[in-house]
């Protein structure tokens, strides 16, 4: 094997065990800490044990919320006393949870269908795994794309390529430069796309123009979120697109795009139907392996047939990374596969793609948040965007008008993209006092807000479980802050909150001035935006520390989610001390923004 996909291959073995170690740690905690670290729902009474053709299915319910450390797609272990079973998280709603037991024994064990029960989420190593066999399989790959990549050849363009007569109407003229580099590009392009700028706007009038020139192209992301968007954004363009993936993972409004969706509405649909009903009775009769091993065998031989119809069928691919890892020698080959939000994979992900394209397009911004990577000093934390852009391999094009934040929004972020990232005049100047309902008021009138908690004595706390940080001072500002734009006529689906820790995430979204905000960690708001953001960083203390917070890109995220109003509430005196909040923190403080904790209407958390 070549000694960089040798070295991502080792790095991916070393990340698997520091994974498997932390989950390990969590699981030795006792089961109300589990609970709060998100591996382990409280006892849950059974509703029903629903027979199925691939083990029965277990509904739950709980007293309470469910919390969504564990997700539909999930290897997790169901627990009844003593006894524990293999399954897998179908789906979660509210208060109850669907389980899948992976047993062939269609009435389950006797104590299946007694309660309560524990669901316990389970380490699993696929993903690791099928990165392992996905460098195997590029490691033989044909073609330019692999020595390219390896910088063992320079990247080229197409021989006469006319870049002049390719044209958009739709795209500004950054997003034009870049699509006619795209198309120009052989085997490889980069695409550097700020936050707002149309980078999915971009992907999409790409994906139109290669199925338009007879071309089957792969849209891919790594998170089930930014596919979603890239098979919506398709699908506006009036391209037929099949989103590969668990269905539960699936957002509802882009699940009509599934392929389990396209073969239930498909040619194939009656005949598995009717082989489905023949099974059940053949088990409900007790029917030998002689009966029943012919017709399990009939549908499945009829399902790959389906789902070859419904893909086949397809003009556009869409799919995360892990999924594609899984499934990609099952699929016709492609010449060309985009990769949306670059930046988030880890290289491996991305060489999984590599055997079965001619061309590839990577879309990102490395000045955003790369791979959660839990082993130190591991490769596998540089994405290969990054890779690419740090060895000079080729021009990165950026798109440089953005859709998104006002004028002094951007400007918190100017002296990272240049004075060329500018908004569109459209939303240079928007205020949430526009807003159709919205008053004007203090904080509907101003575009940006810093609330300094510095002498308050706001200290940062540990969770005692988590061990993950909060700021209770912090807590009360923001909540002060959401009450006084919901009673100026904001929906609470308009806000966001972010904090960089679970431990302030779990706790705002607790308090009741919050209820219908969404809350969310900086991590998980990357790709996102609400008409008002509103940040608490959480670190106050006279050491000084601010932890992950000195990573430049996890402050660009918190500072770009925001269309109309950003506000951060934080110690000036702390985090000042982080080189990459000198400048954001000045030019707060020259545009008038600036007010401290002991002014109202904040200085009721003071008293």
């Amino acid at each position: 094997m070549h000694p960089h996909l040798t070295e991502l291959h080792d790095a991916l073995t070393r990340e698997e065990s520091a994974q498997r170690a932390a989950h390990n740690a969590l699981l030795r905690l006792p089961p109300e800490e589990q609970v709060t670290a998100g591996v382990r729902w409280p006892s849950l009474a059974v509703e029903e044990v629903e027979p199925g053709r691939g083990g029965p299915t277990v509904v739950l319910r709980a007293d309470g919320f469910l919390h969504d450390g564990i997700r539909p797609g999930d290897r997790v272990f169901l627990i009844h006393g003593e006894q524990s079973i293999p399954g897998r998280c179908d789906d979660v709603g509210a208060r109850r949870a669907w389980v899948r037991v992976e047993s062939r024994d269609w009435s389950g064990p006797s104590w299946l269908e007694e309660g309560p029960h524990q669901v316990v989420r389970a380490f699993d190593a696929n993903t690791f795994i099928r990165y392992r066999q996905a460098l195997e399989r590029a490691d033989e790959a044909r073609g330019r794309l692999k020595p390219v990549l390896l910088g063992e050849i320079p990247p080229g363009a197409l021989d006469g390529q006319d870049l002049d007569s390719v044209d958009w109407p739709g795209l500004n003229p950054g997003q034009l430069r870049a699509a006619r580099s795209a198309l120009a590009a052989d085997p490889l392009a980069l695409i550097h796309g700020p936050p707002g700028t149309g980078k999915t706007t971009l992907v999409a009038e790409l994906l139109k123009r290669l199925v338009d020139d007879g071309a089957r192209p792969w849209a891919l992301a790594e998170s089930n979120a930014a596919t979603d968007n890239l098979a919506m954004a398709a699908e506006a363009k009036g391209l037929d697109v099949v989103r590969l993936g668990r269905p539960a993972r699936i957002r509802s409004d882009a699940r009509h795009l599934s392929l389990d969706n396209r073969i239930e509405a498909g040619p194939f649909a009656a005949a598995l139907a009717a082989l489905g009903r023949d099974i059940d009775r053949a088990m409900a009769s007790g029917e030998s392996g002689d009966v029943l091993g012919p017709l399990l065998g009939e549908r499945r031989a009829l399902k790959v047939r389906a789902r070859r119809y419904a893909i086949e069928g397809a003009s556009v691919i869409a799919s995360t990374l892990g999924t594609i890892a899984t499934i990609a020698a099952e699929l016709p080959k492609t010449r060309w596969a985009i990769v949306d939000e670059a930046t988030q994979a880890t290289e491996p992900a991305i060489w999984s793609v590599v055997p079965f394209t001619e061309r590839l397009v990577l879309v990102g911004d490395p000045h955003q948040l790369g791979p959660v990577v839990k082993s130190p000093y591991n490769p596998l934390e540089r994405s290969l965007l990054v890779r690419l852009i740090e060895e000079e391999l080729l021009p990165l094009p950026m798109l440089t008008t953005q859709h998104r934040m006002s004028q002094p929004i951007q400007s918190l972020v100017t002296h990272i993209y240049g004075g060329t990232y500018a908004p569109h005049p459209d939303v240079a100047r928007h205020l949430l006092a526009e807003l159709p309902g919205v008053e004007a008021g203090d904080l509907t009138t101003t575009p940006t807000l810093w609330i300094d908690t510095a002498g308050a004595e706001f200290t940062e706390a540990r969770d005692p479980v988590s061990r993950s940080l909060y700021n209770e001072g912090e807590i009360g500002v923001i909540a002060v802050a959401v009450r006084q734009l919901k009673a100026a006529g904001l929906a609470p689906s308009q806000i966001g909150v972010i904090a960089p820790y679970s431990a302030q995430v779990a706790r705002l979204a607790a308090n009741p001035e919050l209820a219908g905000v969404e809350v969310a960690t900086v991590n998980a708001f990357q790709g996102r935006e609400k008409e008002a953001i509103l940040c608490s960083f959480v670190r106050s203390s006279e050491v000084g520390d601010v932890g992950f917070l000195a990573d430049p890109r996890r402050l660009t995220v918190a500072l770009t989610r925001a269309r109309r109003f950003w506000l951060g509430v934080g110690d000036s005196t702390t985090l000042e001390r982080a080189r990459p909040f000198a400048p954001v923190l000045d030019e707060l403080g020259g545009s008038g923004a600036w007010r401290t904790v002991w002014e109202e209407p904040w200085d009721e958390v003071v008293g």
